[in-house]
């Protein structure tokens, strides 16, 4: 019996880990709304699965074994429940990422030359994921932008940058707005900030 704990547990431990790795693109970026949901729930369920799992082994009773599976199995129902709410799929695609680019626009500003580009990560699938990608001093800063909240938002292919996505400099050299243009049938604009990375929804898009 203690074996059997010691195994599903570390079996469990490593699926967890590996889970969260893949919804947060291997720990370089925060996660969606969806994806936090699951993943407070995966980390708890870690948690409780261990405290269970040394009593259980100290102990050696199964009774405490038994309770150790069902939050296993409790806890991947909910999962995969909650992930087929959010993006309509029981589990996320491992298929490898298809890519619409917006095409590369320039920015002038504080005297510096900076490009940027936004990309649409299988769009149209409930894996979808959106970047901006900020190319500054010859080095490069990715951000992901929640720009669709359905996983078919609509778009039409770009054919300037500016249908896409419009940067707007502000008085933090590191800061701007990023919004959205006419192709993509979403209204939205995200204060920017490419010396941590993140990237803030505002409440208003702006019309200037």
């Amino acid at each position: 019996m203690r074996k059997f704990v010691v195994v599903i547990t570390l079996l469990y431990s490593a699926t967890v880990a590996a889970a969260l790795g893949f919804l947060s693109d291997w720990f370089r970026e925060g996660l969606a709304l969806g994806e936090s949901v699951i993943a407070t729930t995966l980390i708890l369920s870690v948690i409780a699965a261990v405290i269970i799992a040394v009593i259980a082994y100290w102990k050696d009773n199964e009774w405490l074994a038994v309770v150790l599976v069902a939050i296993i199995l409790g806890s991947g129902w909910y999962v995969g429940k909650t992930h087929h709410q959010a993006y309509g799929a029981w589990l996320p695609s491992l298929a490898p990422a298809e890519v619409e680019t917006s095409g590369t626009a320039s920015l002038n500003t504080s005297g510096l030359e900076l490009s940027y580009r936004l990309e649409l990560h299988n769009p149209g699938t409930v894996t979808h994921r959106e970047y901006l990608v900020v190319s500054r001093g010859g080095k490069d800063r990715r951000i992901r932008l929640p720009l669709f909240d359905e996983a078919r938002s609509g778009y039409v292919s770009a054919k300037t940058p500016n249908d896409w996505i419009v940067l707007h400099p502000t008085e933090d050299a590191d800061v701007f707005r990023a919004e959205t243009g006419r192709f993509l049938f979403v209204r939205k604009s995200f204060r920017v900030n490419l010396r941590t990375g993140e990237a803030a929804a505002l409440a208003v898009k702006s019309e200037n």
